[in-house]
């Protein structure tokens, strides 16, 4: 059944999207969760204090440029009154060169844009109309010219006193500015260092934690500096990695104690069968049997194996040839691969070598060609940038879908292995277990046509000059 195809998103959706999981990324690290936090709890804390700064000292500000506005009024209104008329354009020159002080007369063809109504003017108007006892005009502009202007009267005369704005109303703008912007810088440099602090020490310990799961326990974590907390966690984490080491030596100590047991009375038993039975057929069911414990014994320890191996360039086609030819020396067994292949991983070749035994075992167990009893497997490579692809495929019934995501579980075997040949069940959990060691990663389905596809993706030898991917 087909579905129609998905509506394309607009560029307006791809962005939010993209901005969503960068976001998203980034606030699900502890680091970057901490800081961000630590940044809003400090800008918040800024914010609500330069709030209330500002609020505080509005009063104050309100006060003092009142006082100085009623003074200056009222010592012009002195100095005008009491001066001689000849002597008041001297005067008012005067005024000018010595106090930046300005006065106009008015007259009813000026034109004047009242003063903006702000909490900080409303107040300031207020206040100057209680100290001089009379209705004032400010203005922002009158004729065109900006500044702090104030109409007020001098008996029955009307006058115009412009004041520069920035003397009286001493705006904190640009103070209040570059104190946000030092508060932020800071507020950010802080955040930075109190999550690199809460970070640094789990950090540590999930680097600590991933050498562990590769079998590294030489690394311990630092039990002397830090918190009270982080040196308990520090010292429980060194506790459980030499406990888990000690596990891991007592374990491959008894695995080698058992796997030497048990094959000396075997390799005696084999030699008592071909010695005292004399049936021939009797004998050959006997060593067979004997054969197939020492196999199973193998693979035991094959796959309690826990060594990191060694990684290195391998010539992965020349690596597949060795081995396919002691196979297709069997009349029962075809193996196609492309010649003259190129590709070079990094592995351990010895390990390597053993994947692809298991591979071809399993086929060989598992995956003969219905009706021929025969097996038939063909071996392709695939090249990207960082990794190739080596596939391995059988011609058998391959494997029920439900039961695919269990092929690499220890000991799982299908019902249709079951009834074809006796096995473990360990070899692709030996396959999956030694592959995720050299960092690689196994694939199994179904392939197209009938039969099991299995893909081993295998990190490239970056010194290797590949051509373009090969699908």
């Amino acid at each position: 059944m087909s579905h129609p195809p998905a509506p394309h998103a607009s560029p307006g959706e791809e962005k939010i999207g993209l901005a969503r999981r960068i976001f998203g990324g980034l606030s699900g690290r502890l680091y970057w969760r901490t800081f961000f936090l630590i940044v809003l709890l400090v800008s918040a804390s800024l914010a609500v204090w330069f709030q209330s700064f500002r609020v505080l000292q509005l009063g104050p500000r309100v006060e003092q440029t009142s006082r100085q506005i009623t003074s200056l009024i009222d010592l012009t209104r002195i100095a005008l009154v009491h001066s001689a008329p000849e002597y008041r354009t001297a005067l008012l020159d005067e005024l000018v060169k010595r106090e930046d002080i300005y006065i106009y007369p008015r007259v009813a063809s000026d034109q004047w844009v009242p003063m903006a109504h702000t909490d900080f003017t409303r107040r300031l108007t207020k206040s100057v109309d209680a100290r001089l006892h009379e209705k004032l005009d400010f203005a922002e502009a009158v004729n065109g010219r900006p500044g702090l202007w104030i109409g007020f009267r001098i008996d029955h005369d009307d006058y115009w006193l412009l004041l520069d704005r920035s003397r009286i109303d001493s705006s904190l703008g640009e103070a209040w500015i570059i104190w946000s912007v030092l508060a932020t810088l800071l507020a950010l440099i802080g955040a930075a260092i109190i999550a690199s602090f809460v970070n640094r020490p789990l950090r540590d310990l999930s680097i600590a934690t991933a050498r562990v799961r590769e079998g590294n326990f030489s690394h311990q974590l630092s039990e002397t500096s830090g918190t009270q907390e982080i040196r308990e966690v520090n010292r429980g984490f060194n506790r459980m990695a030499r406990a888990l080491q000690d596990i891991e030596q007592d374990r491959a100590l008894m695995l080698a104690g058992i796997s030497h047991d048990i094959r000396t009375p075997l390799a005696r038993l084999r030699l008592e069968a071909e010695l005292s039975v004399p049936d021939a057929q009797a004998r050959h069911d006997i060593v067979a049997d004997i054969e197939q414990a020492d196999s199973i014994i193998n693979k035991f320890m094959e796959y309690a194996r826990s060594a990191s191996p060694v990684r290195e360039s391998v010539d992965l086609p020349d690596l597949l040839a060795k081995i396919v030819a002691d196979y297709t020396k069997n009349p029962d067994t075809r193996i196609r691969m492309p010649r003259d292949a190129e590709a070079r991983v990094m592995a351990d070749p010895l390990e390597l070598q053993r994947i692809v035994v298991n591979l071809i075992e399993n086929a060989r167990r598992y995956g003969r060609s219905p009706g021929t009893n025969r097996v038939e497997l063909d071996i392709g490579f695939a090249k990207r940038s960082t990794e190739v692809c080596l596939s391995v495929r059988d011609h058998g019934p391959g494997v029920a879908p439900d039961h695919l995501p269990l092929l690499t579980r220890p000991f799982f075997r299908g019902d249709e292995a079951r009834t074809a040949a006796k096995g473990t069940g360990l070899g692709l959990a030996i396959v999956d277990k030694t592959i995720a060691r050299m960092d690689g990663r196994l694939e199994v389905s179904n392939a197209k046509g009938g039969g099991l596809l299995v893909r081993l993706w295998l990190p490239r030898d970056p010194a290797d000059s590949l051509p373009p991917p090969q699908l």
